[in-house]
Formats: structure tokens, C-alpha cells, sequence
């Protein structure tokens, strides 16, 4: 009779202790030199082998997860970087569509040298309960937009 109820008491016990959770908590907030937040975009945790994310709000603040944002990040040093950080243009750069409708085009919020782990400099060790937050650059003076090549001289550059 009792072999019976071993199934069930695994069940329960996977339910009790959170059967596969991801981690340690992680959570940010990311701004720019002068406080302000940023306001879009994706903060992004990698270590070769395991990568996470957590989706920045417009408070600036961020939650770390591997399968949705906050879920924990497992214990080890990861390499961060920034993604989608993309913001309107604004009305200089406006431009039209096939259909003749104005647009603004979506570029760059932060220094492009933020968007590559090997070329910002951000590294996280988690342990536990971990806060960590990320300060970030705006783009380089001079720094266009809309041409790929500047964008890759910005992060060699950092080299």
C-alpha cells in the first residue's frame, strides 16, 4: 500500500519546493550619467552557457529571469550587455513611406558600445539576492544614427 503513495508524495514535494525554479533573484535599475532612466529596452545576462533577460520599464527598472522576466537567475559571473534600446528619432530625421506617411525611424538610445558583452564592460556576479545596478552612456557626439559603419567604429573604438 505504501509504494502507492510514493508517486503522490514526490508530486507533492516537486510542487512544495518550487519543482525547477531558475534562481536568485536579480533586479536594476538602468540610468544614464546624469540619473535619468532609461526608459526602454532589454538588460541582458550571459555566460556562454545560460543567458538571461529582463525587460527595462519606464522607471528605468528591471527583473532578471532565463525562461520570463524575474524568474532568478542562477548563481555564477555574467558578462551584460543592452538590447532594443530604441527610441524615435524625433522630427529632423522624419522620413516617408512608400505610401507617402511620415515616420520617424527608431535609433540607438545608448553608446553603442553597450549593446556588445565584450565591448561594455558590465559584469554581475550573482549570488543570492542580488541588485545590480547598470549605468550607461548616450550616444558619442557626432555619432549617426542611420550609418551601420559608424556604428561598428563606435564599439572597435572601445577596444
Amino acid at each position: 500500500m505504501t509504494f502507492y503513495r510514493f508517486p503522490y508524495l514526490l508530486l507533492f514535494l516537486c510542487f512544495a519546493i518550487g519543482c525547477g525554479g531558475s534562481g536568485d533573484r536579480v533586479t536594476g535599475t538602468v540610468t544614464f550619467s546624469d540619473g535619468s532612466p532609461l526608459t526602454v529596452g532589454k538588460v541582458m545576462f550571459t555566460n556562454g552557457t545560460i543567458t538571461a533577460f529582463g525587460d527595462i520599464n519606464s522607471k528605468g527598472e528591471y527583473r532578471m529571469g532565463t525562461k520570463k522576466a524575474g524568474d532568478g537567475v542562477p548563481s555564477g559571473t555574467y558578462q551584460v550587455y543592452i538590447t532594443e534600446a530604441l527610441v524615435p528619432a524625433g522630427e529632423q530625421f522624419s522620413m516617408k513611406d512608400e505610401d507617402g506617411n511620415t515616420y520617424s525611424p527608431l535609433v540607438l538610445a545608448i553608446d553603442p558600445k553597450f549593446t556588445v558583452p565584450s565591448q561594455c564592460g558590465l559584469v554581475c556576479e550573482v549570488k543570492g539576492k542580488t541588485v545590480f545596478p547598470i549605468q550607461v552612456e548616450k550616444p558619442p557626439a557626432g555619432y549617426s544614427p542611420f550609418s551601420l559603419q559608424d556604428q561598428r567604429s563606435a564599439v572597435r573604438s572601445s577596444d
